[in-house]
């Protein structure tokens, strides 16, 4: 079955919500659901991948695209002779408190994302030793349709069911419709109907993640288990 493009779902929306009038808004609401979904929830839709080069030397930072809202754990990697060392993500202040002494070079262990930055950033820690290529796999940000109320653009997000339900509940939020809470639906299963946006979302998500058959690996913190030369005593000199 083909997917519904954007103006259509608008308008189910706006007939759901009894509000017809409100075409731009039920054009903005799309978009903002979208973003929100986009925000919030780990979807195979908008991954995307971005290569770069090391500098030798340099810890950072490296520019990332301006959709990056955040890297997929094990995928940010650089390779040497073809053996992919991929790289651990920590916060800020832990990054800030890493040793960063003149000559420290070698293989980076640790990265850490600047969202403040426009577009955001990445550095490394240690500075690498080589120009190593990188591979960053990350979660998109939601692209955004322009007006979406009349546009033939299909949205990135599968579930029309829910994009229509969604739209219509937050449209009738904005038109004080006492209907808005049964669309929108609760987060609470105990006090949801099976037709709530939320309802929806949820039964997707499950599915989603239905990995059938596979086996799951556990994986421990490796900035504390596991072999890696960067927690071995220093000697005389800083930097092992």
């Amino acid at each position: 079955m083909a997917l519904l493009d954007a103006q259509t779902i608008c308008s189910l929306a706006r007939q759901a919500a009894k509000c017809p009038g409100y075409a731009v808004q039920s054009g903005q609401y799309l978009n903002m659901v979208l973003e929100d979904l986009a925000q919030n929830y780990d979807f195979d839709t908008i991954k995307g991948t971005f290569t770069f080069n090391f500098s030798s030397g340099s810890n950072g930072p490296y520019t990332l695209p301006a959709d990056w809202y955040r890297g997929i754990d094990r995928d940010i990697f650089y390779t040497i002779d073809g053996v992919p060392y991929p790289m651990v993500n920590i916060e800020e202040d832990e990054f800030d408190n890493l040793v960063t002494t003149a000559g420290l070079n070698g293989f980076p262990i640790y990265y850490m994302t600047d969202m403040s930055a426009t577009p955001p950033t990445m550095s490394v820690w240690p500075p690498a030793s080589g120009a190593y290529p990188v591979t960053a796999k990350y979660y998109k940000a939601s692209p955004t349709i322009s007006s979406p109320e009349t546009s033939s653009s299909t949205p990135w997000f599968p579930s029309t069911n829910y994009l229509v339900t969604r739209l219509a509940g937050e449209l009738m939020k904005l038109t004080n419709d006492d209907r808005a809470p049964f669309f929108l639906g609760n987060k609470d299963e105990s006090k949801d109907t099976d037709s709530s946006a939320t309802a929806i979302l949820r039964a997707y998500l499950k599915m989603k993640d239905d990995r059938g058959g596979k086996v799951y690996q556990v994986q421990l913190d490796r900035r504390l288990f596991g072999y890696s030369w960067d927690r071995l005593p220093n000697t005389k000199q800083i930097g092992w």
